[in-house]
């Protein structure tokens, strides 16, 4: 049972040499990812302004040729004013050029409203495809820096974690399966707890809780394999490894620089 155990503590020892390394391999997608939905809100806003400034130029040019048929129906009323014969078609004449001035009015007033708000929605589109094509830029730049970044982290990550499927060879199935849900929460969590702690008094160095006397005893005759009941960290005696064994901070020129 103490090999195995040593070789629970060497497992922990080399996921924590390489946990910096998980936490960038977990963060780097994350961020891209957050990147390219940002790039695509853009790009939805963007096409959002130009079906609008098409909508609003397209009205522009409808209300244009009603403004035009008005004019045309103006020219028309006083032509036919100017040929009436009789003073009842003189009125009905000069109701029908009074009607046709204030469409007239009204349509030059709504045009210039209209045109008034296709310069605004084009103003704002040209700034909107500014900050479109400089976020794409950035996100390109960004996704083509953290696909290398990852290559470079993975690589570096497989020469720590060499020798690590021996490891899990020696311990049993349902203790692994144990071992790595805890691992992938301890990474959620920002490693708050260890995965593994040593123990040389009750003190759990994970959680600085102390574990009930029993269990103490019961991890320090290290015939089976024990968790803390406070942080649920997997609990090994120190007196039951070798000095190579523990878990430890990584060297520094093992720790991944910043990306």
């Amino acid at each position: 049972m103490r090999e195995k155990l040593r070789a629970l503590a060497k497992l922990a020892r080399m996921d924590g040499a390489a946990q910096d390394y998980d936490r960038e391999l977990h963060e780097l997608p994350a961020k891209i990812a957050s990147m390219r939905e940002d790039v695509q809100t853009l790009e939805q806003l963007l096409a959002r302004e130009r079906e609008q400034l098409s909508e609003a130029t397209s009205l522009e040019a409808e209300r244009s040729t009603e403004l035009q048929e008005r004019r045309d129906a103006l020219s028309r009323a006083k032509a036919k004013g100017a040929q009436a014969r009789t003073l009842r078609e003189a009125d009905a004449a000069e109701r029908e050029v009074e009607a046709n001035r204030r469409i007239i009015r009204d349509r030059e007033e709504e045009l210039t409203r209209i045109q008034a708000t296709i310069e605004a929605k084009q103003s704002s589109l040209d700034e909107r495809e500014r900050q479109f094509e400089e976020a794409r830029t950035i996100f390109t730049d960004e996704e083509k820096a953290a696909t290398a970044r990852i290559d470079e982290v993975e690589a570096k990550r497989a020469t720590v974690l060499d020798g690590r499927e021996a490891l899990e060879s020696e311990l049993p199935r349902t203790i692994m399966k144990r071992y790595e849900r805890l691992k992938q929460a301890r990474l959620r969590d920002g490693n708050k707890y260890q995965v593994l702690a040593i123990l040389e008094t009750e003190t759990c160095t994970s959680c600085r809780v102390a574990l009930p006397p029993q269990l103490f005893i019961e991890v320090m005759r290290g015939e089976d394999y024990f968790r803390c009941p406070s942080c649920k960290a997997f609990v090994v005696y120190k007196g039951l490894l070798d000095d190579d064994d523990a878990p430890g901070v990584p060297a520094d020129d093992a720790a991944p620089a910043e990306g």
